[in-house]
């Protein structure tokens, strides 16, 4: 029934002069120029009556102790939530997503638009029709988008909402309102919320974490050929930079310059290809070397006669890391995408130095670990105490 609905929509955008689509998929909102508050239409919560929906709010809490282990499409009753915006794309670290919250918790909403800070801003309120949508997770983490695509190379619960006509159909913009102030985070506040997996009330709300101290240790997963299946089932188009240390990485993230350099300088040579406990080399074997030894890697085809080192190289893209921290015992990754602004700043060689530094993002569970996704620049973000 949602593919019929999705190809309704896209008819919808292609065909906008027919008069009884417009009526029927009503409101139709008209888009300028980004950043004009004159083209998008602010709603009050009892203006939302107009556009025909009929239903009640629930909080964000309630609407995460809904969900199901493999997604749920919420159908009925009628449900709506409300929140305010913590997160923007302009430093490009969040990426066609839009984060809510309310007192009771966060939610990442996939809407899957670029430029959404244009859109909407910190701190402004936010109206989502639930029903028709899909509630999922990724490695815990709470999401609500659409029914998943289901592609081979897909491991989401949700996919986006990426359709402008069903955008309008669920979410509705609200009064602009000041920026949400981050909570003041402390570890015991973590292992709570870590104990109660995906309903924690923390995760997907903006926070601030001080007293945290660098680990000297990194998270990076690369794919040799971005291009080629990459699932788990896929060992041999997977190299893991996590056994131990920061393998040269200093900056917050990796552009795709400075992952080809740090390639071609030797800093990746003794990592593995493969994944778990399968592991085939370096990367410095060819993939028909590993293949001589018994391996099933023959999939890289012409390539097989590359290095990984050459495959990684002509295949290069950006590339997210994650920096471990801890808090007393307890281990909190900090992500940033390889696409953000600050991809290639330098973490303060303080930092490195074992100073305590306080940390303000988003806070999610990442299989079962906190994770902090940075909203703005380093500069803002992380102070060193």
């Amino acid at each position: 029934m949602k593919k019929i609905f999705l190809a309704l929509c896209i008819a919808v955008a292609a065909f906008t002069s027919c008069q009884s689509f417009i009526e029927e998929w009503q409101p139709v909102f008209t888009f300028g120029n980004p950043g004009s508050d004159a083209e998008f239409k602010l709603y009050t919560e009892a203006e939302l009556a107009s556009v025909g929906f009929k239903g009640s709010f629930i909080t964000i809490g309630e609407l995460k102790a809904m969900y199901k282990s493999g997604g749920i499409e919420l159908l009925t009753p009628d449900i709506w939530i409300k929140g305010q915006v913590i997160s923007t794309d302009r430093t490009g670290n969040i990426y066609r997503e839009l984060y809510i919250q309310d007192e009771t918790g966060g939610i990442d909403v996939k809407i899957g638009k670029s430029s959404l800070y244009s859109e909407f801003s910190l701190g402004q309120w936010v109206y989502v029709y639930c029903t028709g949508l899909t509630l999922g997770a990724y490695n815990g983490m709470p999401q609500l988008g659409m029914e998943p695509d289901n592609t081979s190379t897909n491991e989401y619960e949700t996919s986006y909402i990426d359709v402008q006509a069903i955008i309008d159909q669920h979410v509705f913009k609200g009064a602009k309102a000041a920026p949400v102030a981050p909570m003041a985070v402390k570890e015991s506040d973590i292992t709570a919320a870590l104990s109660k997996g995906y309903t924690g009330e923390l995760w997907g709300k903006l926070v601030t974490i001080s007293g945290l101290k660098y680990d000297n240790q990194i998270f990076a997963l690369v794919y040799p050929n971005p291009s080629m299946d990459h699932k788990s089932g896929n060992p041999e188009n997977r190299v893991f930079l996590s056994d131990a240390g920061t393998w040269g990485i200093n900056t917050w993230a990796l552009s795709k310059p400075t992952y080809i350099s740090l390639i071609q300088n030797g800093s990746f040579d003794t990592a593995q290809v493969g994944s778990g406990a399968t592991r085939y080399g370096p990367i410095t074997g060819r993939p028909i070397d590993y293949l001589a030894a018994g391996r099933v890697l023959d999939s890289f085809g012409p390539d097989a006669d590359l290095t990984y080192k050459e495959i990684m190289v002509k295949y290069a893209v950006a590339n997210y890391v994650s920096h471990y921290f801890t808090l007393g015992k307890t281990s909190v990754q900090v992500r940033t995408s390889g696409y953000s602004k600050f991809a290639d700043e330098k973490l303060d060689e303080r930092i490195a130095g074992g100073s305590s530094v306080s940390i303000t993002g988003i806070l999610s569970i990442y299989s079962g670990s906190a994770q902090l996704s940075l909203v703005d620049e380093p500069s803002v973000s992380v102070k060193v105490e």
